[in-house]
């Protein structure tokens, strides 16, 4: 399993307070790991005015004092951050469409975590960080770690236990690297789950009855499970990793994954996720995409860097 820590930490901001309670999880998570944070903002251009207004020089100056307050918003932002987190800190103003200019922003400046707020809500109502948080997960090949944003404000999620999904597929354990870069700075244990979906009875050739299915399937299902899951644990243990394993039964992997969060207390959710939208998106990665939507719980998505 890797040793390594995350060097350099991405938190896209919007103006908002509900986007900044990224920043305490990333601020620590900088800290425990010696990371370098940056903080981002995609400009948000002043609306063209009705060409009715004769003023040609208006919009130009409208966009550059708003070019010059989220300056200042960022600049407030960075000052607070070395002020009280005394951690390396850099901030960026970018240009162009949000969610692309963020990823492009992730892929130039090398950063390998992206902290965001799954929604914010600024001065004139802009919903986009939702939508920003869910491209970023299909696209990118580095962890996007999702925090749902709360009226409270600004609390720094505690990481303590880790839930990782897994469905015995090495495709799914690439989410175990990224837990335990998590795990590791702030002395986490890992719980190792699989959900045990029941066998389905297959049909016979000609369609006309399904045909009986052993009593012991399930138990072998289960058992096969528990032996996989124990051989992963023994595995992490050997390198000094508290973990814990749970092989359980359920209809639906998402809902299993969800209902084993809240029963375990987990205080985040690490999965793995094809990433792909679209047709796509509704044929592979549909469990991890049901598990960002249903949970309250931080959410880490990893997208190994592999084709699809």
């Amino acid at each position: 399993m890797s040793q390594a820590m995350f060097r350099s930490i991405m938190v896209p901001l919007d103006g908002s307070p509900f986007a900044e309670q990224a920043l305490p999880l990333a601020t620590e998570l900088a800290r425990r790991s010696g990371a370098i944070l940056q903080v981002a903002l995609v400009h948000h251009p002043v609306p063209a005015l009705a060409t009715a207004i004769e003023v040609p020089d208006i919009e130009a100056q409208l966009d550059q004092e708003a070019r010059a307050h989220e300056q200042t918003y960022l600049s407030s932002i960075l000052e607070r951050l070395r002020r009280t987190a005394n951690i390396p800190v850099t901030s960026v103003l970018l240009d162009g469409p949000v969610a692309e200019s963020l990823q492009h922003q992730v892929e130039s400046s090398g950063a390998d975590l992206v902290v965001i707020t799954t929604h914010g809500r600024g001065p004139v109502s802009r919903f986009w960080l939702g939508s920003v948080a869910d491209h970023l997960m299909r696209v990118l090949h580095i962890p996007v770690l999702m925090i749902r944003p709360t009226p409270a404000g600004e609390v720094t999620p505690a990481l303590r236990r880790i839930l990782v999904t897994l469905d015995g597929s090495p495709f799914a354990e690439r989410a175990l690297d990224s837990a335990l870069m998590l795990a590791r700075p702030v002395g986490a244990s890992l719980d190792l789950l699989m959900a045990v979906e029941p066998i389905l009875p297959v049909v016979d050739p000609f369609g006309m009855m399904p045909l009986p299915i052993s009593p012991d399937v399930d138990a072998q299902h289960m058992e096969s499970a528990t032996d996989y899951l124990e051989s992963v644990a023994a595995r992490l243990r050997r390198d000094g990793v508290a973990v814990t394993a749970h092989a359980v039964p359920g209809a639906g992997a998402a809902a299993t994954i969800l209902a084993q969060a809240d029963a375990l207390s987990a205080d985040l959710i690490a999965i793995a996720s094809h990433g792909a939208g679209g047709y796509r998106r509704a044929m592979i990665g549909s469990v991890a995409d049901k598990v960002v939507r249903g949970s309250n719980h931080p959410i880490l998505v990893v997208r190994p860097g592999q084709p699809d």
